[in-house]
């Protein structure tokens, strides 16, 4: 699942994630729309941007699927200070990757989260 509200990122994203061998199921562009579509999809694992449509935040979202359906997220965000990070502990998170990210940077996070299971 990805999480992003910058419609060429979120399509950039979908052809890499397709390109390493993942099936993106859903995509949404706000906090809420995650949880609601995680809830129906059931992702394995979410690509989350932190700065995202709506009243919530992408570390509210991820903190959100994980405690509720286990779901973790690797976290695709320009903000990743070390603020943001603390808060995002209680999600769990598999990777953090800064934008602009890459390929390498995706395989890695995806290769660490199947190895996680």
């Amino acid at each position: 699942m990805i999480v992003e509200d910058e419609a060429l990122i979120a399509m950039d994203l979908e052809m890499t994630l397709e390109d390493l061998g993942a099936e993106v199921v859903c995509k949404a562009s706000s906090a809420s729309e995650a949880v609601r579509l995680a809830r129906q999809h059931q992702p394995d694992c979410v690509t989350m941007d932190i700065n995202i449509h709506g009243d919530r935040d992408g570390v509210s979202a991820a903190i959100e699927l994980y405690q509720l359906l286990g779901i973790r997220s690797i976290f695709v965000s320009a903000y990743g200070n070390p603020e943001t990070r603390e808060r995002a502990a209680s999600a769990n998170p598999v990777d953090w990757i800064s934008k602009p990210f890459s390929e390498f940077e995706l395989k890695k996070a995806l290769d660490d989260f199947s190895s996680s299971l």
